[in-house]
């Protein structure tokens, strides 16, 4: 074991000269917690500006930074200066080196870029560079008044900045800028649909990869960005919904009280998560770039989109690891409340009323919607929030685009299933399939799982690592026949998924009914004028 770090070669990019390390086992070296962009409370809620540039070498073998988020054991960590991005570089592979940028999920509020999670291990010996960073969160990353003193989508934009920034010096240590590859889980999947979505990433990447998170998802666009300003005010003492009172109270909070504030929303008649900090529909404002004008949906369906090769998927009981979050008392009260999410606008409340019946009687038949029937809220959950949305918005790419559309469905269940190991704390343990971010561990090598890995948990991190960077190698995940499976792209007449599981498989839609009845709702009832106000 090496007890001291050793130097990783320096590398010259345009802020200066940086030094990193070699990893444990000599086999990539790192470059972490480098300076990608400039942020501060006096940018609070606004796009970063460009990175400092320093005199000497910058020690680049640090990733303690985060942006500010409320942990569990220690209270608020992390400062506002912590827009840094880390680099993994094979040592021997032969250059220039396709990137696979890392964008981390948290549901907008938690996370970062760091190895606790996302260790590049597994990716790393497939001979790509590996890129992480981390991005603003909670109200410091998406507050969104309308205004010029805070637009919104500030996280988003620190995003931007940082393949921006990858494009830009990339090079240097040896990767291909025009063969990047975005890809991201739960919100930073959303995330990465986006940033495909956004004009202002054109040319940015060339690949996505999009794993149990859309941005056309209910959950995904906060279409009352002013209500949900007002809550935290509220729950800070104040009482106003006026954008530039809201701004002259929540710029003079401190950070700490800001990551703090927990404000609930009032359970209303749509199944609504209860996210409160997500990305939302920019106003037009003389001087701000806005990276999100349009409801996504409406961009993938009739703007000029990218013409890049995209892989979505999600994992077979995705909607388990919300389950916690409810109660005995909140799913009474859902009972009483229409069973579809608020991206959904009827001609009135009596077939708003006839359309949920529909899927209350699909879902539940004449069962109250309770914890006694936890595994059909389960599945509600993961079919509404996520199944049903991916698939939806592949097809709608499939569609439009040129380029080429995979699909999978992750239903591995092994040792290293880390989500749901947590839920089963909560007494899920015995449920069979993968939940939302049980393929982690099969990407990444990730401190915070330190077990061995068994024979077969092997055999998936090796192919699952092999998908995704065929993928970013050469434009498709099975390209040269040394995988037991062709994986299959789905196109405008065939939605077509590899199921990763016991038995590696191509087949048809998982869940054929849940699907067609979503896919009908949505496609009569989708929510698709853009905002023209902020009290939507």
């Amino acid at each position: 074991m090496n007890l001291v770090d050793q130097p990783a070669p320096q590398v010259k990019i345009e802020q200066g000269i940086l030094s990193g390390k070699i990893s444990g086992d000599g086999s990539f070296f790192e470059y972490l917690g480098i300076p990608y962009a400039t942020t501060n409370s006096s940018l609070r809620f606004k796009a970063p500006l460009p990175p400092p540039s320093w005199q000497g070498i910058y020690k680049a073998v640090d990733e303690i930074y985060q942006c500010p988020q409320l942990s569990t054991v220690f209270g608020v960590v992390g400062s506002e200066d912590c827009l840094k991005i880390n680099v993994y570089v094979p040592a021997k592979a032969k250059k220039p080196l396709p990137v696979m940028v890392y964008i981390h999920g948290g549901g907008f509020t938690i996370g970062n870029g760091g190895k606790l999670l996302y260790a590049p291990d597994f990716l790393i010996k497939h001979d790509v560079i590996l890129v992480t960073f981390n991005y603003r969160l909670g109200a410091l990353g998406f507050l969104c008044l309308g205004i010029k003193e805070a637009p919104g989508n500030a996280g988003i934009k620190d995003q931007i900045a940082a393949l921006k920034w990858i494009k830009k010096n990339i090079a240097a240590f040896g990767g291909d800028p025009n063969n990047i590859t975005i890809f991201g889980q739960s919100a930073g999947a959303t995330s990465a649909s986006l940033l495909l979505a956004s004009e202002t990433t054109d040319g940015l990447f060339h690949k996505a990869i999009i794993q149990s998170g859309t941005s056309t998802s209910s959950w995904a666009i906060n279409r009352q960005p002013l209500w949900v300003a007002s809550l935290i005010a509220k729950d800070l003492g104040y009482d106003t919904k006026n954008p530039e009172e809201l701004y002259q109270i929540l710029s003079k909070t401190s950070y700490q009280s800001l990551i703090k504030s927990k404000p609930r929303k009032p359970l209303g008649m749509y199944f609504d998560t209860q996210m409160l900090h997500y990305p939302c529909v920019e106003q037009k404002i003389e001087g701000e770039d806005a990276v999100i004008t349009d409801f996504p949906f409406n961009i993938f369906e009739n703007d000029p989109i990218k013409n890049i090769p995209v892989i979505y998927g999600t994992t077979s009981k995705e909607g388990i690891f919300l389950l916690p979050d409810d109660t005995k008392e909140s799913l009474a009260a859902r009972d009483a409340r229409y069973m579809f999410a608020s991206d959904l606008q009827f001609p009135s409340e009596e077939e708003a009323a006839n359309v949920s019946q529909m899927a209350r009687e699909y879902y539940f038949g004449d069962k109250k919607v309770s914890f006694d029937v936890h595994d059909i809220v389960a599945d509600l959950n993961t079919e509404l929030y996520f199944e049903v949305p991916a698939i939806l918005e592949s097809q709608t790419l499939a569609n439009n685009s040129k380029a080429k559309v995979y699909n999978y469905y992750f239903n591995y269940a092994g040792g290293r299933n880390i989500l749901k190991s947590i839920v089963g704390l909560f007494g899920f343990k015995t449920e069979k399939g993968a939940i939302h971010g049980d393929e982690l561990m099969y990407l990444f090598k990730g401190i915070i799982w330190p077990f061995p890995i068994n024979e077969k948990d092997q055999a998936v991190v090796n192919l699952m690592s092999k998908l995704w960077t065929n993928f970013a190698k050469y434009s498709e995940p099975t390209p040269n026949g040394d995988l037991p499976i062709k994986w299959e792209p789905s196109t405008k007449e065939s939605t077509r998924f590899l199921y990763i599981e016991d038995n590696l498989r191509m087949g048809s839609f998982p869940n054929l009914e849940a699907y067609h009845l979503w896919k009908n709702i949505y496609e009569k009832y989708r929510k698709k004028n853009k905002p023209n106000d902020f009290t939507e």
